[in-house]
């Protein structure tokens, strides 16, 4: 494991805001920015539909594809998020000459829902997120890969399901980032064995699709206040999409996903199975994560065969959503090892 840490003096941040502002989004007018510039460029190079993940169930897929791509980067994201979290993110990939290609995860956005009410993130085993990603890389990515190389780029939940998948299926990626992953979750003011034993109760009294105690259904925020980030304007953005469609209204999670995400995160930590990753892989820890834990992501990083650690700090859970002085070092750090691994 080798381990990195990106902070930004005053001075050096901006230096570095000035040489990357022509290529980079800023938080200073960023809504009109992302309105007039970002959202026509992705327009006119989004393709989107559906395929059938397990047990038939229907998901939403959109894909960018550029002329001549210098590789692909498949985007596995996180809970509760949809494709147009990451829309500044896949600007970027595409103005840098990668195809880009993104599923919403069953139970997300426009997939199937599978919760006792159309906001709860509800799964029936884990190893679905993983078979649909599969399918939809051999049904949608690999036809339109134009042969090139395939790069990972994978956040919070979408981690956890992208490293368990580069542990099961280890020949399809070059090379991964894992942004903040779900390698361990973080159960806040409950202690984790009472979370375990709580959401194990529930299922045992046939209670495994209720909420689990302290998650609950979508509910309208008006005010800036995020535990993922402190970046008010990328935020704000998000939030006014958010509120405007119906799909992306998501709320907690059932005891059944958080006990089979107990299971996933548990497996994937393993020595045996991390030592089946073959690909470089870059891991972005964020200093104020309060939603995974980070020893998780340093035994990992430990056994893991070429995992470089990148300490993000000041930056909340989303580094890629995060002030421009976080966010801009992120993206920068994301693109050089990308660049470098193909």
């Amino acid at each position: 494991m080798n381990e990195d840490n990106l902070a930004l003096t005053a001075s050096s941040y901006s230096n570095f805001k000035d040489k990357y502002l022509e290529i980079y989004i800023s938080q200073d007018n960023y809504k009109e920015k992302m309105i007039n510039i970002v959202e026509p460029y992705l327009k006119k190079n989004l393709e989107s539909g559906y395929i059938l993940g397990a047990n038939d169930l229907k998901l939403y897929y959109e894909k960018f594809i550029v002329k001549k791509p210098k590789a692909n980067i498949v985007i596995c994201h996180g809970f509760g998020e949809f494709t147009e979290k990451y829309n500044e993110l896949i600007y970027y990939f595409i103005k840098e000459n990668y195809s880009v290609f993104i599923l919403e995860h069953r139970g997300h956005g426009r997939s199937q829902r599978l919760g006792m009410d159309n906001y709860q993130i509800n799964v029936e085993n884990f190893d679905y997120y993983v078979e649909d990603f599969k399918k939809f890389i051999d049904e949608i990515v690999i036809p339109d890969s134009r042969n090139k190389k395939l790069l990972l780029f994978a956040h919070s939940m979408g981690g956890c399901i992208g490293t368990v998948f580069l542990e099961k299926y280890n020949s399809y990626f070059n090379a991964a980032v894992l942004s903040s992953p779900m390698h361990e979750i973080n159960t806040g003011k409950a202690p984790k064995i009472l979370a375990n034993i709580i959401s194990k109760a529930m299922r045992v009294c046939g209670k495994g699709n209720s909420y689990l105690p302290g998650q609950k259904p979508y509910a309208e925020k008006k005010d800036f206040y995020s535990r993922s980030t402190s970046c008010k304007e990328r935020y704000q953005y998000l939030l006014e999409k958010i509120k405007k469609n119906d799909n992306y209204h998501s709320g907690g999670s059932s005891a059944l996903w958080y006990i089979e995400s107990l299971k996933a995160t548990k497996e994937l930590i393993r020595r045996k199975n991390i030592s089946k990753i073959m690909v470089p892989i870059l891991l972005f820890q964020a200093e104020y994560d309060t939603h995974v834990i980070p020893k998780a992501q340093n035994r990992f990083a430990h056994h893991a065969k070429d995992c470089k650690v990148v300490y993000m700090k000041g930056s909340k859970h989303e580094s890629y959503f995060e002030r421009d002085e976080i966010a801009f070092s992120f993206f920068n750090r994301v693109l050089s090892f990308y660049e470098n691994s193909i």
